[in-house]
């Protein structure tokens, strides 16, 4: 009986007790929707004289705030003769790069890449008066580019979490290279620092 009461007891305390937020879960998955941070950026080895040059670095303002900053140095014009090739290579668990981990290779370069960094060109096309493809000879600098900014593109919306090294190669119809950037990116979960 007197078990029977402590029962009772018990189960009025379990429902009448207030109600608690459950403890928040974070899925261990190796893929998902992501953030990501642009931690770096070089010319590629050997490219420092290229038609194309991509010149730019990562700086950061604040304890928070990281801005691009550098300039395009086009010799020749950017336009949609030329092929696009992002290839990231993942960092390994015990150092070291795993070579072409992801591919995209497309042509039409100028057009492609003006649809990949979706806003992002919006702003480098006012901020360098450009109309559009084909971008024309000349150098465009820049004093910096908010990293917010380069939040809203058109990559896809689930990738391998990880480090990476992202190079973005622009060749010619004939398979001269004409530009080449590296970006070492960290693709997060969402709820990471």
């Amino acid at each position: 009986m007197i078990g029977h009461n402590i029962m009772i007891l018990i189960c009025i305390e379990m429902i009448t007790a207030p109600a608690t937020k459950p403890p928040t879960y974070y899925p261990n998955l190796p893929m998902g929707e992501y953030k990501f941070k642009i931690k770096a950026a070089s010319v590629c080895e050997h490219f420092e004289h290229a038609k194309l040059q991509i010149n730019f670095y990562v700086s950061r303002t604040n304890a928070t705030t990281y801005v691009m900053k550098g300039n395009f140095t086009y010799l020749i014009p950017f336009d949609d003769s030329m092929s696009l090739t992002l290839s990231f290579a993942k960092r390994g668990s015990i150092g070291g790069w795993a070579e072409n981990f992801h591919i995209y290779s497309t042509p039409k370069a100028c057009s492609k890449l003006n649809w990949i960094m979706g806003s992002i060109f919006s702003v480098l096309k006012k901020q360098f008066n450009w109309t559009g493809c084909p971008i024309k000879p000349g150098v465009y600098a820049t004093s910096e580019i908010d990293m917010e900014k380069f939040k809203d593109n058109n990559f896809p919306k689930v990738f391998f979490y990880g480090e990476y090294k992202l190079k973005i190669s622009i060749t010619s119809s004939i398979g001269e290279t004409l530009g080449c950037s590296n970006y070492y990116v960290d693709i997060l979960r969402p709820w990471e620092v």
